[in-house]
């Protein structure tokens, strides 16, 4: 099963409303296979609090084929924010939005859903961040990272 396929499930079961989209969750995620050879995705959750901060000296155990943040967030237009690098909570054309974002492999590669209400996901590759930054950082503190 492919990262973006289990970032879809995990945004799936992560996903909250619009008001309780407050704090961020940290999951654990393992893909499992069953006696017939199809896989399920095993969500389970780590943490909860601040997005920004969940996953400051944790170590991950073996095993997982991913984690993942998922959060309530504030979007905004790039186009026309003066200055460029406004907050997307200060801009007057903001959304509210769930994000989730998972990290996974072996080079831990990063994969973002984006949902606006109950709009269709959008899938998002490459993020950069604070939180990127620091899911990565735990993903490569696990017991069997390379």
């Amino acid at each position: 099963m492919d990262l973006e396929t289990i970032a879809l499930v995990v945004d799936e079961h992560a996903r909250v409303p619009a008001a309780d989209r407050n704090g961020g969750r940290l999951w654990a995620v393992r893909v499992e296979t069953d006696d017939t050879g199809a896989e399920r995705v095993d969500v389970q959750l780590v943490t909860e609090g601040e997005a920004r901060g969940l996953c400051r000296g944790l170590c991950p155990p073996a095993g997982l084929r991913a984690i993942a943040i998922s959060s309530g967030v504030w979007s905004s237009p790039l186009e026309g924010a003066e200055p460029y690098y406004q907050r997307p909570s200060l801009h007057p054309d903001r959304r509210r939005a769930h994000l989730t974002v998972i990290v996974g492999g072996e080079k831990g590669e990063d994969i973002s859903v984006l949902r606006y209400a109950d709009d269709e996901p959008t899938i998002l590759r490459d993020g950069c961040g604070l939180v990127h930054e620091e899911l990565q950082d735990c993903w490569f503190r696990r017991a069997d990272a390379a």
